[in-house]
C-alpha cells in the first residue's frame, strides 16, 4: 500500500516538474514571437550626402534600426529589415529637381547616423515616394524630411493626413554634435519647426508619402521608417505571459 502511495506521489512530483519547464518554455516562445515582429523596422535614405553603412552595427531612427537601405530616384525592388533579411517591401521616389545634398552630414557625437538621415534628400516642389509588400497587418510610418535652409514650409501626407512644417535640418547638421529629432502634428497650416512625421496604424500592402513646398522649393523627403505595431490580442499575450513567467518563477523557488 504504501509502495503504491510512493509510486503515485512521484509520478505526481515528476509532473509538476515537468510542468516547471513546459510552461515556462511556452511563454518565453511566445514572447520571442512578439519580439521578433517589434523588431522588423525596415529603414531607408535618400541617399545624396553621408551614408549610413547597411549593417548590424550601423543604428539610426526615431525606432534605432541597422541596415538602414539607401537609394536616389531609382527606388529599391526589396528592402533589407533590420536584421538584414529581405522584408519584399518596393520602393520608388520621384522628384522634380533631382538629388541634393546638404554635405554638412557626419556621424553623430553619440556614435548613431541620424545626422546623415538629413544629409541628402529629395530636392523638389513635390517628392513622391511609393512603398508595396508590405506584409504588416498594422504599421506606423515614420517620414522625415531636410532642406538646405532652415524655414522653407511644407506638407507631408500619406493622401488621409497632411501635416505642416517648417525646414530645422541646416542649422542641425552644421552646429549639433547630435541630430534633434522633432516632429510635427500639425494640420491648421503654423507649419511648426520639424524634421519628421508620424503616419500611425495604417494597414494596406501599398501606401504613397508626398511632400510638397508651399512657398520655397527645394526641401523633400530624406528617409522613412516602417514599423510594425504589434495586434492588441499580441499585446496582451505578451503582457500576460511576462506576469505568468514571473508567477512560475516564484513558484519554481
Amino acid at each position: 500500500m504504501h509502495e503504491k502511495q510512493n509510486r503515485g506521489q512521484n509520478s505526481n512530483t515528476r509532473h509538476k516538474k515537468n510542468m516547471k519547464k513546459i510552461i515556462p518554455l511556452a511563454l518565453l516562445v511566445a514572447g520571442a514571437a512578439v519580439t521578433a515582429n517589434a523588431q522588423s523596422i525596415i529603414s531607408w535614405k535618400f541617399n545624396n550626402g553621408f551614408a549610413i553603412p547597411s549593417t548590424s552595427t550601423a543604428f539610426a531612427g526615431v525606432d534605432n534600426a541597422a541596415y538602414w537601405n539607401s537609394s536616389q530616384t531609382a527606388g529599391v525592388a526589396n528592402l533589407l529589415a533590420n536584421n538584414g533579411s529581405s522584408s519584399g517591401v518596393a520602393l520608388t521616389f520621384a522628384d522634380a529637381y533631382g538629388a541634393w545634398g546638404i554635405g554638412s552630414g557626419a556621424l553623430d557625437a553619440d556614435g548613431l547616423y541620424n545626422k546623415a538621415i538629413f544629409d541628402g534628400y529629395g530636392n523638389a516642389g513635390t517628392d513622391t515616394l511609393g512603398l508595396s509588400g508590405i506584409s504588416f497587418s498594422h504599421y506606423n510610418i515614420i517620414v522625415y524630411f531636410s532642406s538646405d535652409t532652415d524655414g522653407r514650409t511644407g506638407t507631408v501626407s500619406d493622401g488621409a493626413t497632411t501635416y505642416d512644417f517648417s525646414t530645422m535640418t541646416r542649422n542641425m547638421l552644421d552646429n549639433d554634435a547630435n541630430a534633434v529629432f522633432t516632429y510635427t502634428t500639425d494640420t491648421t497650416g503654423a507649419n511648426p519647426r520639424a524634421d519628421y512625421a508620424v503616419f500611425s496604424n495604417l494597414t494596406g500592402a501599398s501606401q504613397t508619402l508626398t511632400t510638397i513646398s508651399t512657398g520655397v522649393a527645394g526641401l523633400g523627403i530624406s528617409g522613412i521608417q516602417i514599423v510594425p505595431v504589434p495586434e492588441p490580442g499580441t499585446m496582451t499575450l505578451a503582457a500576460l505571459g511576462g506576469a505568468s513567467l514571473l508567477f512560475w518563477r516564484r513558484r519554481s523557488k
